[in-house]
């Protein structure tokens, strides 16, 4: 069935929309990549400037507000598209329109047809710009610890329900909440640093039960963007599901990206 599983389309629209932050480094800057396994090497750089003088909500907020987004200007795109999973194939094409609308045409089946524009539609929420004072109107946030590499521990307390996250560069590289009854914590793996911002292009999401903390599931995601038009936007992705000893792996490919016009 090519549809894939609700809880971790939920997840994934939940949970990367906060991981996704822009780092604002000025137009002299070049796309380069990002890998959190020398998170070590690189916090004997910045750890001076992780320090507990900045406030949780703070340093919370300048991750967030570091997102990439495609800005009010965005004219939107079509693509072709191809789904793969195991031994299915399918072929359409997609329209992402200004007003961030989603149309997907060409494939027969609609399990396939749902499943890429739900892509699409998580792919908005990410792109689209939320302010950090809409987003996060109640929310409290209190420092935790700080370890040798400099990445900060920071809790979110909002009405009855707490989410804590790990920040370091700027960035927001580990998120933790209680979705229903399942634990959710995403990691941050390497980004993607752009002269607008930065995008998560390899992340893992782990289910756990609260209580026992036994694993239930877990999901590593590869996204790739390519730059057209001075957007950045998304040519593929491949999705690893692991659960119940079993490895799903569902790709998108998108080709013959174009802007729309913004003259109609």
């Amino acid at each position: 069935m090519m549809k894939l599983r609700l809880k971790c389309l939920f997840k994934w629209c939940v949970c990367i929309i906060i991981i996704l932050a822009n780092l604002n480094l000025g137009a002299q800057a070049i796309a380069q990549p990002l890998d959190y396994t020398n998170v070590v090497l690189l916090s004997q750089n910045t750890l001076h400037s992780l320090t507990p003088t900045i406030s949780a909500s703070k340093l919370f907020r300048q991750a967030y507000e570091n997102r990439y987004t495609w800005g009010a200007q965005f004219p939107g795109y079509t693509a072709a598209v191809e789904l793969k999973q195991g031994k299915e194939d399918y072929k359409g094409h997609i329209s992402l329109n200004p007003d961030m609308s989603v149309e997907v045409t060409g494939i027969d089946s609609e399990d396939a047809r749902q499943t890429v524009e739900n892509q699409i539609r998580m792919l908005i929420i990410h792109r689209r710009r939320v302010p950090f004072k809409v987003a996060h109107k109640n929310s409290t946030f209190q420092l935790g610890t700080t370890d040798k590499t400099g990445v900060v521990e920071i809790f979110e307390q909002e009405d009855q329900k707490e989410s804590h996250y790990q920040v370091f560069h700027q960035q927001l590289v580990q998120v933790n909440r209680l979705l229903g009854q399942t634990a959710v914590t995403v990691d941050t793996l390497s980004s993607e640093v752009t002269p607008d911002g930065y995008l998560a292009t390899r992340y893992r999401t782990t289910f756990r039960q609260p209580q026992t903390h036994q694993v239930l599931g877990q999901e590593e995601s590869s996204d790739t963007y390519i730059q057209i038009g001075g957007y950045y936007v998304l040519k593929s992705q491949i999705i690893h599901d692991f659960e119940q000893n079993q490895q799903t792996t569902t790709e998108l490919n998108f080709t013959d990206i174009k802007l729309l016009s913004t003259n109609g």
